[in-house]
């Protein structure tokens, strides 16, 4: 027995002599089927679905920890959602999804005007925005959407009266 590397996580597993010795003499290319019992369990076959779902389980843990949301220490309302769907996604569709917004800013293009499928929304309490950044991940009309904090810069007004809710 001789040891080999999961390609996905880089645990040392276990294989027979004469495969390590054909893989050491390159009579047989021992390639990703070598992986871990754990990945194999866990149906993770590639390092970037290795870390999705660290990313998720980790979410879950702080979702978990806080009893709410994610952690928002510095009280931060205001947000940025991307990876919307550009045709479909309006104003009603994004309330339903994240109660508590108060006002939105849609990404467009400067020119012709087109969503760009992102948003600049406020939320009207600190704790609506830790809820609704916890939704990281949740599919809004087929897509996964991204939320992050996003604190206002120093130099813009924020909110614009414009961007209220109606």
């Amino acid at each position: 027995r001789k040891q080999s590397r999961c390609p996905t996580c880089g645990v040392p597993s276990l294989i027979c002599r004469d495969c390590f010795l054909a893989d050491k003499n390159g009579v047989k290319k021992l390639g990703r089927q070598v992986r871990c019992k754990l990945c194999v369990e866990e149906n993770v076959e590639s390092k970037h679905a290795l870390r999705e779902k660290e990313r998720q389980e980790m979410t879950a843990y702080a979702k978990k920890q806080t009893g709410s949301g994610v952690p928002n220490p510095e009280n931060i309302t205001r947000l940025y959602i991307k990876n919307m769907c550009r045709n479909n996604m309006d104003e009603k569709t994004l309330c339903e999804t994240l109660p508590g917004i108060t006002h939105i800013v849609w990404k467009e293009d400067f020119k012709t005007g087109f969503f760009l499928g992102g948003a600049w929304v406020e939320m009207a309490t600190p704790e609506d925005a830790s809820k609704a950044v916890a939704m990281t991940g949740t599919e809004v009309l087929g897509r996964p959407i991204k939320i992050d904090f996003q604190p206002p810069g120093g130099k813009d007004v924020w909110p614009p009266p414009s961007s209220a809710i109606h």
